[in-house]
């Protein structure tokens, strides 16, 4: 009797274990490096440029001083930390390097961006003359972070850094959480609550999530749609298909019409969604008839 109580007790010191050094290897792992850049004045309001028939991805245009050519910066919520394309920016004078890091000044909108520390990833392609869209890299939650900003999919604009509150969404506030520079957003669907990561990278999409929920989500024969998508450094497979569902946030519901699973993900981005306790990663497709004001310095959001 006491070695079997025995051999509970160490099963269970062992889940503890275990499931603390899992708590610790992800909150690690997931935990962004300080926050490097400085923000000057309100942008003003900024086009958005899409790429692709399906918006697959959303373009922002920034401005070297002294230089009249437009690049551009995918901008990626779900991405933590801005960072420059190291094949894109070679010959850009704009740009000079230390310690494996980007030192750069630009312009996005009226909003001076300035940091001696951006990311360099060993990604993109040089850049050619005639390229119509010069893209040297990724604008992250890092430009969100302690800021006021309102993503305008209506009109087709962003506005960075807000120097107040838009009036109105004054009494039309909901609370998320800006945990380790992602916004989880907390909402219900099918009479659950839930908790929803929005990523602007997952721009085509309305919903990621699992094949199980999937299953549950998609309308009754409905035709299924497969896809081969990069996302460094794997080739994903998507599988979208119809819905016809309602995701209450807050005051407002937005209609999930379509809803997507992905075939390719690496055992550690499984295992995020399953430790965050998140049902799926909302994309920009599920808000493109509306506007976001998103102020995480004080972790509150609108949606109209």
């Amino acid at each position: 009797m006491k070695t079997f109580k025995k051999i509970v007790i160490s099963v269970l010191m062992i889940i503890a274990i275990a499931g603390l050094s899992g708590y610790l290897y992800f909150d690690q792992k997931f935990t962004p490096e300080k926050n490097y850049l400085r923000v000057e004045d309100e942008s003003g309001a900024v086009p958005i440029k899409w790429m692709g028939n399906d918006k697959n991805a959303l373009m922002v245009p920034i401005h070297f001083p002294k230089d009249t050519t437009t690049y551009y910066l995918q901008f990626d919520t779900g991405a933590a930390d801005t960072e420059f394309y190291s094949k894109a920016i070679q010959k850009l004078k704009g740009i000079s390097f230390r310690n494996e890091r980007a030192i750069s000044s630009f312009y996005i909108g009226q909003s001076k961006i300035t940091s001696d520390k951006i990311k360099i990833s060993n990604t993109g392609k040089a850049l050619e003359k005639n390229d119509p869209v010069k893209i040297i890299g990724t604008l992250g939650a890092d430009i969100l972070e302690n800021r006021k900003t309102m993503i305008n999919f209506r009109d087709q604009h962003i506005v960075f850094n807000m120097s107040q509150e838009p009036d109105e969404f004054r009494n039309n506030l909901i609370g998320f959480k800006f945990k380790k520079r992602k916004i989880i957003i907390n909402g219900n669907l099918k009479g659950k609550d839930e908790k929803f990561l929005y990523d602007s990278g997952t721009s085509a999409y309305e919903l990621l999530t699992s094949k199980e929920n999937w299953e549950i989500l998609r309308l009754p024969q409905s035709k299924v749609k497969t896809e081969k998508a990069q996302s460094r450094p794997h080739i994903l497979i998507t599988h979208t298909t119809e819905s016809h569902e309602l995701i209450g946030l807050g005051n407002r519901d937005i209609l999930l019409s379509e809803v997507t699973y992905v075939e390719g993900f690496s055992q550690t981005q499984y295992m995020l969604m399953k430790f965050s306790g998140m049902t799926g990663m909302l994309g920009n497709k599920i808000f493109l008839n509306n506007r976001i004001y998103i102020d995480c310095s004080q972790e509150k959001m609108g949606i109209e």
